[in-house]
């Protein structure tokens, strides 16, 4: 039976937050924002909470795109305590594995790899809904745990009308011959793009959401390529993938398949293809280096042009995006909104430190609070690494201190190592922060 105090719907309007009085002398005023649904349900956003401001930036988000929510909301308070961000998709193979106790769903567009478990207490109901969609070739909006367990599937009540955008008329370009000093650079170059994870806002790519839409970041990647004047091609994989990674909780995600821009960068040993890839590596690598952190000797690898938006195996259903890179725009909407959501989840926001290990000589592994100081005595440190750990650190020059990194700071453009610096999150009342760290490295091995 479906949860009665679940559903799903378009959101009509967010009313701004207003105080509500309290019958307890001197106890704080709530601060609550009202959430208005298109079918007339409403539900409130307590302020005071901090994951409420980021709910409050999703469900604006898809209000402007009048994509739908999934929330459950308590039913004594009207507070909503769960909410979601389901996917409008088609439904491609459904593989019985387990016995049958799970069934993997495709969906269609999405890379990652879905279930759906027979321990749901709607098993049998949801799916004859995945069936049907995907014997009809209709389409589903198809809701799921963070993890991508299916929790809830409906019809499209008013599926959109396809609109299919034809190859461009010019022929594709060859791939542009880069120097390695080069390749690193436009690599840089999109890297600088990466999302800060409970504050991601355009035009940002969530790297740090690597679980999925690796299609609309291999297309914003290109483009910003191709706007340095070098054309790239883009290389696909298609299998039972699995990456390492320490941006999911669980510490790897899974595939169906993949794709990024690709490079031909000039080597000693002559001219090679390198993976621009900032969901898996720090800096370009050979394709050959990029198929096997994929982990499945047996898949299969294929290159397509830098206009291909989408395509499935052996160039199966080819899609294109429009001048304006619409549709990319709003897979990178959507996933920054799930990096967002992940982020004020239980598990908080990437990298995560059970998914990392601490290198010996290390001399401090860990996280900083929001807000909080965090100081290290630095005697025998070299004064480079002393001095050069945060923008509002050490310089003899100012006579700052060494060892405190407090204020603003840059501590990712610095990329000392191992510090997991978080203190930008719900922090939304302060100027400039601190950036997340994309790749640690070791702060001292003293």
């Amino acid at each position: 039976m479906a949860k009665t105090n679940a559903f799903v719907d378009n959101i009509n309007k967010l009313s701004p937050a207003t105080t509500v009085e309290t019958a307890v002398a001197g106890a704080s005023s709530p601060r609550l924002m009202t959430v208005q649904f298109q079918g007339g349900q409403t539900g409130l956003l307590d302020m005071a909470l901090p994951r409420s401001r980021v709910w409050a930036e999703v469900l604006e988000s898809l209000r402007q795109s009048n994509g739908p929510a999934y929330v459950e909301i308590d039913p004594t308070t009207q507070f909503i305590t769960t909410l979601l961000q389901p996917l409008t998709v088609g439904v491609g193979a459904l593989t019985s594995l387990a016995g049958g106790d799970i069934i993997e769903v495709e969906l269609v567009v999405s890379q990652a790899r879905h279930s759906l478990r027979r321990t749901h207490p709607e098993f049998q109901r949801l799916l004859k809904l995945l069936q049907t969609a995907h014997k009809k070739g209709a389409a589903v909006v198809v809701t799921e745990t963070d993890d991508h367990e299916i929790i809830d599937v409906r019809p499209l009540p008013n599926p959109p009308v396809a609109i299919t955008e034809a190859p461009p008329a010019v022929s594709p370009l060859a791939l542009t011959p880069v120097t390695p000093q080069s390749a690193q650079q436009l690599f840089d170059l999109v890297n600088a793009r990466l999302c800060c994870p409970a504050s991601a806002r355009a035009p940002c790519i969530p790297f740090l959401y690597p679980d999925d839409g690796c299609w609309g970041r291999a297309h914003e990647m290109c483009r910003l390529i191709i706007a340095q004047g070098v054309q790239p091609e883009k290389v696909w994989i298609y299998g039972n993938l699995r990456v390492v990674t320490p941006n999911n909780p669980g510490c790897e995600v899974r595939w169906g398949w993949h794709v990024a821009p690709t490079l031909l960068v000039n080597t000693s040993a002559g001219a090679q293809l390198y993976v621009t890839d900032p969901s898996m590596f720090p800096g370009p690598v050979p394709r050959a280096t990029w198929a096997a952190a994929q982990n499945d000797p047996s898949a299969a690898v294929e290159s397509s042009s830098a206009v291909v938006f989408y395509r499935g195996r052996g160039g199966a259903d080819v899609r294109y995006d429009d001048a304006a890179y619409t549709q990319t725009q709003q897979v990178l909407e959507r996933y920054r909104n799930q990096l967002k959501l992940r982020s004020v989840g239980s598990a908080g926001p990437p990298p995560y430190l059970n998914c990392l290990s601490r290198p010996a000589g290390v001399q401090w592994f860990g996280t900083i609070a929001p807000n909080a100081t965090a100081q290290w005595y630095t005697w025998g440190w070299p004064a480079a690494l002393a001095c050069r750990l945060d923008a509002h650190a050490a310089d003899p020059l100012s006579g700052r201190s060494a060892v405190v990194l407090d204020g603003a700071g840059g501590a990712g453009q610095r990329q000392p190592v191992y510090l997991l610096d978080h203190s930008q999150e719900f922090n939304f009342g302060s100027g400039p922060v601190r950036r997340p760290l994309r790749y640690p490295q070791p702060l001292s091995r003293h």
